[in-house]
């Protein structure tokens, strides 16, 4: 494999109250869809509450507008994942005025080191679309809730698919989660970060298709960007694609101002209205 390959570890994406209420009080996603939690993160730079839903190589969280200080609807991020030891620093070359951040995250009442994040230029992590890489450094899954009854992972297995089932080994189990992975995204966007991403998208080495107001491209593992140029009323993250293992009865469920669709070739579409 390359070891500049650039992927997909998460995204979030801020919602309205009444449809962050529908889905978090949901039994069908919090008992069926993927192995979730509401969790508070208590980091040295700062504290947040989200949704996760956790699949088997990527997750996504939700924020609750009401709860947020700084975040409004439609804010968005999307976190590309580094599995090779060192790529930050081959990608911090491409991106020369970056910032590069050691995260860390509380374990047993001290702070472990948890990635390695490098925000490119002209993103903060305060902004409406929000763009960063993280590579899992190797000690953390040897330091983080580690106990006998947790595998004790090589210090060199730094692969998002094994960040994530320690995440969910001590959460309460789903019996046959439907989610599999996120595999694409529809983000509108202004003029500013939509050039961003096709530089991004150049320093992954990633081909560009035109589309419809904007272009794709696909990483790696089929994970299909679709990079739209908002005229100001579209504003992040509107539409999610996923791999699902199964599709259920009720194939159309909506959640507030979002529909969740299931469709027969083992896909499914949340759309989030504004």
């Amino acid at each position: 494999m390359n070891p500049f390959t650039v992927l997909l570890n998460h995204f979030y994406l801020t919602i309205d109250a009444s449809t962050y209420r529908a889905i978090s009080r949901s039994r069908f996603l919090r008992e069926h869809f993927a192995p979730n939690e509401i969790r508070t993160t208590h980091r040295t730079d700062r504290s947040y509450t989200g949704l996760y839903f956790y699949g088997a190589k990527t997750y996504f969280e939700f924020f609750d507008v009401t709860t947020e200080t700084t975040r409004h609807i439609g804010d968005s991020a999307i976190a590309f994942g580094l599995e090779h030891k060192g790529v930050t620093t081959l990608l911090q070359q491409k991106w020369p005025n970056s910032t590069r951040l050691t995260i860390t995250r509380p374990s047993n009442e001290r702070q472990v080191n948890w990635f390695e994040m490098l925000i490119p230029p002209n993103f903060t992590l305060e902004s409406p679309i929000a763009v960063w890489s993280m590579e899992y450094l190797p000690t953390f899954l040897k330091e983080w809730k580690n106990s006998s009854d947790i595998p004790v992972m090589s210090e060199e297995n730094i692969n998002r698919s094994a960040v994530l089932e320690r995440y969910k080994s001590i959460i309460p189990a789903i019996k046959n989660p439907i989610l599999k992975n996120v595999i694409g995204l529809t983000i509108w966007v202004d003029s500013a970060v939509y050039q961003a991403f096709e530089q991004f998208a150049g320093d992954f080495g990633y081909l560009t298709t035109a589309i419809e107001n904007g272009f794709s491209f696909s990483d790696a593992e089929g994970v299909t960007y679709q990079i739209s140029l908002s005229g100001g009323r579209l504003h992040g993250i509107t539409e999610v694609r996923f791999e699902v293992t199964d599709v259920p009865g009720q194939q159309v469920w909506e959640f507030g101002n979002s529909t969740l669709t299931f469709q027969e070739e083992h896909t499914a579409i949340w759309r989030f209205n504004e």
